[in-house]
């Protein structure tokens, strides 16, 4: 009987069970204790044996057994990660890491942010009241359901959500997960939300509001993040699996996520099952690794990405509105009249208005929305300096 655990989500979501598998967890390349339990219940190993999934390689766990067990672990993907180890601060490993224009250009992704709307950053720590945790959760299954749709893709998180909202509370409260959470007045624009366990912090989850793209919402986030882990002490920043633009500029470690096959060799049934187990995961990841080797993957990655470019360019030419600048000198208050972008009637307007702000460096706080009367569909946003036209 072979039982599967997703190590993962267990030791980031749900920790407390933890203690009916683990004695202990340890970092391997930082030597420190990430978890520690004394009274671990001993897992039967009669006629059984365990499949712990995604156990990042860099964990060194011992399982909770009276028995003499033996442990096959097996590479799967890749997880990529940013070690902190090494530097003393957040300008220290940027310094290390890029170039001066690109950090010039980190900083005025902030300064843009924060000039254009009126943004507060809030990391959740230790602490969240109830009442804004519920509104959050809602508001961050909304952006990723967007902001995937958009993309014409799913997202693993919306299957499961209830595991996020029934777990997440509790661990932010003892300190095992933090959410960073950047408002524009009261309204939240990017969430991300990450379980620390001892010296490790996971980006686990994270999305942002669509309407502000133009503003690089993902680097201003993760530079913040860093900031915080320095503060707090973690050496590793994990960004787990997957391929994104933002993970392949700041992470300079990855690793091997593994499978992990425990049995007990004096038992026919848990050795059969670990066995068994074990030719099925090497046999598909020879298969892959093959397919490697005849570049298969590199066709596919170039496929996904001519598409996804294909798709970008699409939507661009096939956007609902065009942007004129500067094309109106003033506003006549005789054939316009002022709108409410936040009302529902007028919200698709909000894209076009913040991408002007961006590119206007102008504030929200000193710009109108007009509505033309004479034109069909047909707007102006009118800033302190400047103003633009917007068709639909």
């Amino acid at each position: 009987m072979l039982i599967n655990i997703d190590f993962l989500d267990r030791i980031l979501l749900k920790p407390k069970a933890l203690s009916v598998f683990y004695v202990q967890l340890k970092n391997k390349i930082t030597t420190s204790v990430l978890y520690t339990n004394k009274s671990a219940t001993p897992l039967d190993f009669n006629k059984k044996a365990y499949l712990f999934d995604d156990v990042p390689g860099y964990i060194a766990p011992t399982i909770a057994t009276n028995n003499n067990i033996k442990l096959i672990k097996l590479n799967t993907y890749k997880g990529s990660m940013i070690n902190l180890s090494a530097y003393e601060s957040v300008d220290h490993y940027l310094k290390a890491n890029f170039s001066s224009d690109r950090r010039s250009k980190f900083k005025t992704y902030k300064k843009r942010l924060d000039k254009c709307f009126n943004i507060t950053y809030k990391t959740y720590y230790g602490n969240i009241d109830k009442v804004e945790y519920d509104r959050l959760f809602v508001c961050f299954s909304e952006m990723i359901k967007t902001r995937f749709e958009d993309l014409e893709a799913n997202h693993y998180a919306l299957d499961n959500w209830s595991l996020f909202e029934d777990n997440c509370y509790d661990l932010i409260h003892a300190k095992k997960a933090t959410l960073f959470v950047i408002y524009d007045s009261n309204k939240p624009i990017s969430i991300s939300f990450n379980p620390v366990l001892g010296d490790v912090a996971y980006g686990y989850l994270r999305s942002f509001d669509i309407d502000y793209s133009k503003f690089y919402l993902g680097f201003i986030d993760t530079i913040w993040e860093l900031e915080w882990c320095f503060l707090n002490k973690i050496a590793f920043f994990d960004l787990l699996k997957g391929s994104y633009a933002y993970k392949a500029k700041f992470t300079n470690t990855s690793y091997f996520f593994q499978k992990q096959i425990a049995f007990n060799p004096k038992s026919l049934r848990s050795s059969i099952s670990a066995v068994a187990q074990a030719f099925k995961v090497k046999s598909f990841y020879t298969l892959i690794s093959f397919l490697k080797l005849l570049n298969i993957d590199s066709v596919y990655h170039n496929f996904r990405n001519k598409k996804k470019a294909a798709q970008i360019n699409s939507k661009k030419e096939k956007s609902p509105y065009s942007a004129l600048d500067n094309t109106v000198a003033a506003v006549s208050t005789k054939n316009t009249q002022e709108i409410n972008m936040n009302s529902n009637e007028y919200s698709f307007l909000k894209k076009p208005v913040y991408d002007f702000l961006y590119t206007s460096q102008e504030s929200i706080n000193n710009t109108t929305v007009y509505k033309i009367l004479e034109e069909d569909n047909a707007y102006i946003v009118k800033g302190l300096n400047k103003n633009r036209k917007i068709m639909y």
